[in-house]
């Protein structure tokens, strides 16, 4: 998956030879998973975790609009995406960012995400096992992942 912006609007999201619907469906679990409700700064987050949230009901493959959240358990989503004529799958970026700040760095989750996926995939069907689902850490503590990462070539 990659992603090019097309205007100040809008972002062309570039399947590659990831299935379209993994790429809506990461997306999906992206926007949730990083997307507080107002006043959380404090509290704990509030309502369903990513587990108990069927991503699925989000894509809609048939029709023009291909997925569509916006407030989801008091969360801001803001995240959209339809399909032209012309087959190109576009991220309104203007939505996103109008709530949600810069998209680039959502946009970059969802990638690192699906790299993840596709790594974990590979390696497990190397080795003939699955991968522990206690290995990865929970979505709100990745950054902390990612940190540890950079810092261990020093």
């Amino acid at each position: 998956m990659d992603y090019k912006r097309i205007n100040e609007h809008e972002i062309e999201i570039i399947p590659g030879e990831t299935a379209i619907h993994k790429v809506l469906e990461t997306m999906a679990k992206v926007s949730y998973e990083s997307a507080k409700p107002p006043g959380s700064e404090f509290l704990e987050l509030l309502g369903s975790n990513s587990k108990q949230v069927d991503f699925l009901e989000f894509l809609h493959l048939n029709g023009q609009e291909v997925l569509d959240m916006d407030y989801v358990n008091e969360r801001p989503c803001k995240t959209r995406v339809t399909k032209t004529e012309e087959g190109k799958f576009i991220f309104d970026a203007w939505s996103y960012e109008t709530n949600r700040g810069p998209s680039e760095p959502f946009l970059a989750k969802v990638k690192s995400a699906l790299e993840e996926d596709i790594e974990d995939s590979d390696n497990s069907t190397r080795s003939g096992k699955s991968k522990p689902a206690h290995r990865r850490p929970p979505g709100r503590w990745r950054w902390l992942e990612l940190l540890l990462e950079l810092l261990s070539p020093f």
